[in-house]
């Protein structure tokens, strides 16, 4: 997530080499979907989403400028849609191509894990609730500490989401120590020096967007009636999915295509010889389990 002044580059018209940029970055970023060895659908469905928003929105920017995360204007306005849309859209390429490769390595752990359906729940519940602390906390900022600053700046970006899943990944099965930049860490302090090492890094990043995604990983990590509910929720989609799927096998002209083609095979053609041949063996077998010792029976049996 980004800060203030976050969006002076999207701004700016239409550039050859910014627009060659971006399609080198994302036949980077297919080349890394292609290397893995199964591909989480859930998670590639979100990317390519977020990936055409992005280069919609180099576009036509002004329609996506009401869609930021501006808590004064969420709380003054009740644009609630603000929570949701601010997380699917990025300041520029590089801004994008890092959330999307975090996000697929990540993706690609928890959605096997977890399931695809609750894994969708579990990132649809982590993006409104991490937004929804940013509301929250700037709120508080400016009525208990008089910090009005984080109230009126807009953010956008998935990286909230990012940290959140963060946790959530670091609590499945995690080893003791994570590499932080190089550096080993206790993996319970991986989250919160990332934290620091990033707002250092890229000073226009948000503090409070990504520390609130800590927060929402927590508060999802430790409290097993949401995890109830994901599986529920997981259960329902499955249970709305599945007629669609029975339509799709019993669709009459995909009935028909299977039919065509199992007709289109020769069938087997048995000549009146093979029968002769079956009863002569048959026969034969016969004579010799009646004439032969149970011992030498095995070495005169002609297969059929």
């Amino acid at each position: 997530m980004f800060g203030p002044n976050f969006g002076y580059r999207a701004r700016r018209g239409p550039h050859v080499d910014r627009n060659g940029q971006a399609v080198a970055l994302m036949l980077i970023l297919v080349h890394q979907v292609q290397q893995l060895e199964r591909k989480p659908p859930v998670t590639l469905g979100l990317m390519a989403l977020m990936c055409s928003l992005h280069f919609q929105k180099n576009i036509s920017s002004e329609v996506f400028a009401r869609y930021y995360l501006c808590p004064n204007q969420v709380l003054n306005n009740s644009e609630y849609m603000r929570i949701v849309v601010s997380g699917l859209i990025h300041v520029d390429d590089w801004h994008l191509y890092h959330n999307m490769i975090s996000f697929l390595w990540k993706g690609y752990n928890l959605e096997y894990k977890l399931g695809s359906m609750c894994f969708l729940f579990t990132i649809s519940y982590l993006l409104v609730l991490c937004h929804a602390l940013v509301v929250v906390g700037a709120f508080v900022l400016a009525t208990g500490f008089q910090i009005a600053g984080p109230l009126h700046q807009c953010s956008v970006g998935f990286s909230g989401v990012l940290f959140a899943l963060k946790i959530v990944l670091l609590n499945h099965n995690s080893p003791a120590f994570s590499s932080i930049h190089g550096f080993q860490v206790p993996t319970k302090y991986a989250a919160w020096l990332e934290l620091v090492v990033i707002h250092f890094l890229v000073p226009r990043s948000s503090f409070m967007g990504h520390m609130c995604g800590i927060l929402a990983g927590y508060v999802f990590v430790y409290s097993p009636s949401i995890m109830s509910i994901a599986r529920r929720c997981s259960g329902w989609l499955q249970a709305l999915t599945k007629p669609i799927a029975n339509h799709c096998s019993n669709d009459p002209h995909t009935a028909s295509h299977n039919v065509s083609r199992t007709s289109a095979r020769p069938p087997a053609i048995f000549f009146e010889t093979d029968k002769n041949w079956r009863n002569i063996v048959k026969k034969k077998n016969a004579y010799l389990n009646k004439k032969l010792p149970q011992s030498l029976q095995a070495n005169f049996d002609v297969g059929v």
